[in-house]
């Protein structure tokens, strides 16, 4: 048995050439695909931050823009139409707004979906459920309304929008927010900002 020296061993081996000019470059490629991948992301993720504000932005002029279509069609005539289309306005408000999907379920389905949205106050909800039992009275009752009554379901319907729209938080609400996150546990999404009437 010999005894060597692992020095001496390690002075024998060569110094490791360069790296073949094809390695070089397609590690240069994944790197700088990294590097735009990271941006790319970044970049995602701060628009998403502000996509619930410019969704229900968007929600709010779209909303406005039907009904005040929908007001031009507004006749004693025409006030099952008009109740199956100012209805169906909201809904979709809603959904686009507080983010409930119920396209196919009953007023009373939809109300129940809207109660457990945390971002619709109580007060609002009310108003709903009352818009909404107008409607369906006019839709499947086959009730009929004088134009006083439609322009104040009208009236009702759009302060509803107006009055559920996207608002900022403060300075001082978000500071609140934000300790209210850090207390929180960790499992725990951090709720959307409520409407304030």
């Amino acid at each position: 048995m010999t005894h060597t020296n692992i020095i001496d061993d390690l002075q024998l081996l060569e110094p490791p050439g360069p790296l073949p000019l094809w390695l070089q470059i397609l590690m240069g490629a994944v790197a700088a695909g990294l590097l735009v991948y990271l941006i790319w992301r970044r970049r995602r993720q701060q628009r998403l931050a502000l996509a619930p504000e410019v969704e229900a932005q968007q929600a709010l002029e779209d909303a406005l823009e039907e009904l005040e279509k929908a007001h031009r069609q507004l006749s004693r005539e025409n006030c099952r139409p008009y109740a199956i289309c100012v209805s169906g306005i909201v809904r979709r408000y809603i959904e686009r707004r507080f983010n409930i999907h119920a396209p196919r379920r009953s007023t009373e389905e939809f109300l129940a979906e809207a109660r457990n949205a945390p971002e619709l106050a109580p007060a609002h909800q009310e108003k709903l459920g009352q818009f909404l039992k107008c409607c369906d009275f006019l839709k499947f009752a086959r009730g009929t309304a004088e134009v006083d009554e439609l322009e104040l379901l009208h009236q009702a319907a759009v302060i509803f929008v107006t009055e559920t729209q996207f608002k900022p938080l403060t300075p001082a609400e978000q500071q609140a927010r934000r300790a209210a996150d850090a207390n929180a546990p960790a499992a725990t999404p951090a709720p959307n900002p409520e409407v304030r009437p």
